[in-house]
């Protein structure tokens, strides 16, 4: 029996489309974003022609939402607090990474860090996956992108007798789907179990939103922090960021909210709600789609 060809996006969302779109997001959100940056390209003109596109939606939306949930479960008593992005090719700002400190000391989760994918880090990491799995989809999928932590959320517990613990009980949530478990030991000192995870809500435009969870320890946590070989604005990130990176004929087009543009160093323009950034990110050059309050 011959073997029918995977129906295009174009194909499964019934809207016609001239270039293939390679999405985080589901078919019906996906739908939904190149709807709205087709009708701002056709007064602007920023999409190149016939070249594939790359789409990543950031909405820090969806980890609030996400947050709601799981901090009941992990620390209902928590104190907020922040720190800042700081790799050092980061262009755009995308204010900053949440930390809830646990109350309760009994517990033993210490804290649930929690952060969007920085626009810049995204366009790092995409090339540099299309590099090396020589794509930028997933095997199983081909509308799927490379990047499943665009939406992280990091547990820090007291010591490794605790990670197996909160490890079940947070697959014991309904609302995470396990996709993928591994278990990182990195010569540099870093431990950590990651989960991969899918979020369901019952809200079709967030199905199958995938989310990275981390749990690690406290000594973990600190030696990331403090140790200069694991510090992303050090030796491990320099090695990320000396690796190759190339997309290939391929435009990186992000869409976020919450994200502050400096014009002086990107291409800015506007129309119809959306603001539309050319960033010169030194690693991947990107389009960045940041919707605008009323």
């Amino acid at each position: 029996m011959e073997q029918k060809n995977p129906l295009s996006l174009e194909e499964r969302t019934r809207t016609p489309r001239k270039v293939e779109i390679v999405s985080n997001m589901n078919d019906l959100r996906t739908g939904q974003l190149m709807d709205q940056i087709e009708r701002a390209n056709r007064t602007l003109n920023f999409l190149s022609k016939r070249r594939q596109i790359v789409l990543v939606e950031r909405n820090h939306d969806y980890l609030d939402e996400i947050l709601t949930k799981v901090l009941p479960e992990l620390c209902p008593k928590h104190l907020l607090s922040y720190q800042n992005h700081h790799l050092p090719h980061y262009i755009v700002r995308d204010g900053k990474v949440e930390i809830y400190q646990n109350l309760e000391p009994a517990s033993p989760v210490i804290l649930v860090k929690a952060r969007v994918k920085h626009p810049c880090s995204v366009a790092e990491k995409v090339p540099r996956k299309a590099v090396y799995f020589g794509r930028v989809s997933e095997r199983h999928d081909n509308y799927k992108l490379m990047v499943g932590d665009v939406l992280g959320l990091e547990v820090v517990v007291r010591d490794s007798a605790d990670v197996d613990m909160v490890v079940k009980q947070i697959l014991q949530m309904p609302f995470f789907k396990l996709e993928h478990y591994e278990r990182h030991r990195k010569n540099n000192g870093y431990s950590s179990d990651h989960l991969n995870t899918k979020y369901e809500n019952g809200n079709a435009v967030m199905k199958g939103l995938e989310v990275e969870i981390q749990v690690t320890t406290l000594n973990s946590h600190r030696n990331s922090i403090y140790n200069p070989n694991q510090g992303h604005d050090t030796s491990y990130g320099a090695e990320k960021l000396g690796s190759r990176h190339h997309l290939g004929d391929r435009q990186l087009v992000i869409v976020g909210n919450s994200v502050d543009v400096p014009e002086d160093m990107c291409f800015v323009k506007r129309t119809d709600g959306l603001l539309v950034a050319n960033v010169p990110n030194p690693v991947q050059k990107y389009l960045l789609i940041v919707p605008q309050k009323h």
